[in-house]
């Protein structure tokens, strides 16, 4: 039997199998005459290999063609296909929504009762106005009643039709006649607490500073749900549409709880401290951090949908108002802020927006870009670390060296500004045609929305410790007269 193999040309580079030409075939069909593979073409790659051992290497090296090439492909598909999943999970909605709530409690399409202020900011959109009646023009008001709850008061208190609510450094939560300011009810939860209470359809919701969220009710102040946070929280909370927005403070986490549960529906993580109670407008949920960056998410679901970088150092520390058509917020640095918050994201915009930055700033380009959402910010004197109050068309910005500035809402013109020669303690309120400062020696006072002229002022005992909300013919202010005392004050002579 004759064992004796075939011997064949193999390619090193492709690993085809080349047979020798018959010796009687024309030179152009020669593959040997030049050491040329058939397939691949590459001259010199040519071995003489028995033709068994010849087909094992042909698919080694073959199988290692097929590897390289689907490794090849992998680098350049797994990538895309990556960025592609992501756009659809960041910006179309493609996750599983959160669950709704199983409450309507805080409808915002009812506003607020004239004279009641139900949570912090007073509404939804964190306006800090009152819509009661006009107060009156140069009449210095007179204390009504005091509530001394002995322990230091933190926060404004909420108003709801005759009842007021209020929280202090001892734990405590109370409910008092806004007539004569006896105490209705007390709930002691030995935890502190410097919030303002958010009150909507028979609920109380306290936010105790170790990370307690607590729902009470308000008639007679007892717990209807408690539910413990991972973290401290700092911030007011907001109820609005079912959701109760609270936050995990040093966690830089925003939590929209089912406000008839307490159950968890959705959660969102800023880049600093959240201290500010958010605003809600249209479906939306602006909110902020000890950062530069103001979020703009989806009410529903939680989704970011749009970040503003207010810029280095220009850090946010009160919370943002909103308008029906901007957002507005304060900085350090003293500049104020008119954002559009319609808008939405699209992919790769801050890494686009950071590229062009760079263009203009090497000089390649004309004009620097301007960010989404940009429709002016205008510098004022001071750092500003408060919440705006509105009024009307009129932002009213208060500074803790005591400026107070007038803006236009629509175009961030000044409009006048004011100094009241005294260190302001807290954010200011409006009420009609009055600004309501809190300043220092426990001065109350008021200025015209119009002018900034001074209307009057009036002075407690004390040490003014929250900002001074108006409600229907009073103004409440908190001091640290008695440890910790609330004030009603008559907004005209009787």
């Amino acid at each position: 039997m004759n064992n004796v193999q075939e011997t064949v040309l193999l390619c090193r580079f492709c690993g085809h199998i080349n047979h020798p030409p018959a010796v009687d075939a024309p030179p152009a069909d020669s593959i040997a005459a030049g050491g040329r593979c058939a397939r691949c073409g590459a001259f010199s790659g040519l071995e003489a290999l028995p033709e068994d051992e010849a087909r094992q290497r042909s698919r080694r090296t073959r199988l290692g063609f097929l590897r390289n090439r689907i490794f090849r492909a992998a680098v350049f598909v797994l990538p895309v296909l990556g960025l592609v999943i992501w756009v659809l999970w960041a910006y179309t909605g493609l996750p599983p929504d959160p669950p709704l709530p199983s409450t309507s409690i805080g409808d915002t399409s009812v506003a607020p009762a004239p004279g009641d202020w139900p949570q912090a900011g007073r509404d939804a959109a964190n306006s800090s106005a009152a819509a009661a009646p006009a107060l009156a023009g140069d009449a210095a008001p007179e204390p009504v009643w005091q509530y001394v709850a002995g322990a230091p008061i933190g926060a404004a208190p909420a108003v709801v039709g005759d009842r007021v609510y209020l929280t202090a450094e001892d734990g405590s939560v109370v409910a008092l006649e806004r007539s004569a300011g006896t105490v209705v009810w007390r709930y002691d939860s030995g935890l502190t607490a410097a919030v303002t209470p958010a009150v909507s359809d028979g609920m109380v919701f306290v936010v105790f500073r170790p990370g307690v969220v607590t729902a009470l009710t308000a008639d007679a102040g007892e717990v209807v749900w408690s539910r413990r946070l991972r973290v401290a929280s700092l911030p007011s909370p907001t109820v609005a549409d079912g959701r109760l927005f609270v936050a995990e403070t040093d966690q830089k986490r925003l939590l929209a709880l089912d406000a008839a549960t307490g159950e968890p529906l959705w959660d969102y993580r800023l880049g600093d401290w959240v201290i500010a109670p958010p605003a809600l407008a249209d479906g939306k949920v602006i909110a902020t951090a000890t950062d530069a960056k103001v979020h703009i998410l989806d009410a529903k679901t939680g989704r970011r949908r749009l970040v503003y970088d207010a810029g280095s150092s220009r850090w946010v520390r009160g919370g943002p108002v909103v308008t029906d058509d901007l957002l507005h917020f304060s900085s350090f640095g003293g500049r104020i802020w008119g954002i559009d918050y319609q808008g939405r994201r699209y992919p790769m915009e801050r890494q686009i927006l950071y590229v062009r930055t760079m263009l203009w700033v090497w000089g390649y380009t004309k004009h620097g870009p301007q960010q989404q959402g940009n429709v002016w910010s205008v510098p004022t004197a001071g750092e500003q670390p408060y919440t705006p109050a509105l009024s009307g068309g009129t932002a009213v910005i208060a500074d803790a060296i005591g400026i107070v500035t007038g803006l236009d809402t629509a175009t961030g013109n000044i409009l006048w500004e004011t100094d009241i020669d005294a260190d302001i303690i807290a954010a200011p309120t409006t009420a009609g045609p009055l600004a309501l400062i809190g300043a220092e020696h426990g001065r109350i006072i008021a200025l015209s929305v119009t002018d900034g002229s001074q209307q009057w002022a009036a002075t407690l005992e004390g040490v003014v410790t929250a900002p001074p909300i108006a409600t229907a013919d009073l103004i409440l202010a908190a001091t640290t007269a008695g440890g910790g005392t609330l004030t009603a004050i008559a907004t005209h002579a009787e």
